[in-house]
């Protein structure tokens, strides 16, 4: 191939707003995964699970939120989290109610008939809540943020709200949810790791068409979606596949929509068994950028 023709090509790629697209990245395995972590009490940012920048430990974060998942999610593992140790995600839930259609060995229903939902279980559901934001001084390069159910539920402390409760906050004040710069810390008065949100200030109002069409890009979508990746077994690789003989399918009566349902704080059932009792787990200044790892 000669050099004129990939300079040409080169020429056409350069043409795209974003660069390489993520068709091209994902195949060619080279998709920029970010997230930030907040192990530690510290906000990390993660590039292909690779640290790049982090916040001082009980830090704060200016972020917008651009996309979030509707509901929270569920995910059952095969096994209870040991450091350094890969675990399976056996059963799951995208709208934390009912497993989906692709779990093979559905545990129970729904979610609240799964003995997995039980308080003190031993092999306890994980939930957890997933959005995409962007930093103010980065207000095109998405960041996927996984909130668990700690920083998602509860009360106002102090001027500042779980997630959920934050949303709700904003809802009835007739603000959208990319509208406002959100601060996001850590509870002071929590001994574990609870996040906390407040508004910090108004996003430029010519941000705001810039943020909706970043929503819409399957880049945010994929960082709100659960997407749990399963091995097929050997006998369903080998297999050919079936074609089955069937006579079309008779359309369904017309039904109006449903209503959507309102997520409510998740209420972990008591059991009628008796369980062990598990161990009780022992807004100033304001980041506009990460620092940056030494």
């Amino acid at each position: 191939m000669s050099t004129d023709l990939i300079s040409q090509l080169q020429q056409n790629s350069l043409a795209s707003p974003n660069g390489l697209n993520q068709d091209t990245l994902a195949v060619a395995g080279r998709a920029n995964s970010r997230k930030i972590s907040t192990e530690g009490r510290k906000f990390t940012m993660l590039v292909n699970g690779n640290e790049v920048a982090s916040s001082p430990v009980n830090g704060e974060m200016d972020i917008i939120f651009v996309k979030m998942a509707h509901t929270p999610c569920r995910t059952l593992y095969d096994s209870t989290y040991t450091p350094g140790k890969k675990a399976k995600i056996i059963c799951w839930a995208s709208d934390a109610r009912t497993p989906d259609a692709e779990v093979k060995d559905k545990k129970a229903p729904a979610c609240n008939q799964c003995p997995h939902s039980i308080k003190g279980a031993a092999q306890q559901c994980k939930l957890t809540w997933r959005t995409a934001v962007v930093t103010p001084n980065k207000p095109k390069e998405l960041i996927q943020l996984i909130l668990s159910p700690k920083s998602c539920f509860g009360d106002e402390v102090n001027g500042g709200r779980p997630f959920q409760t934050y949303i709700r906050f904003l809802a009835a004040s007739g603000i959208n949810n990319n509208a406002a710069v959100t601060k996001m810390y850590f509870d002071p008065a929590a001994t574990y790791q609870k996040l906390l949100f407040a508004p910090s200030a108004p996003v430029p109002l010519d941000l705001i068409p810039v943020l909706n069409e970043l929503a819409n890009t399957e880049e945010a979508q994929n960082y709100v979606k659960l997407s749990v990746y399963q091995e097929k077994e050997e006998e369903d690789m080998l297999a050919d596949p079936v074609v089955p003989n069937v006579a079309p399918a008779q359309p369904a009566p017309t039904q109006a929509a449903p209503q959507a349902d309102v997520v409510s704080e998740p209420v972990l059932r008591e059991s009628t068994v008796q369980q062990p009792q598990a161990p009780k787990a022992d807004v100033s200044s304001i980041i506009n950028k990460w620092s940056v790892k030494s």
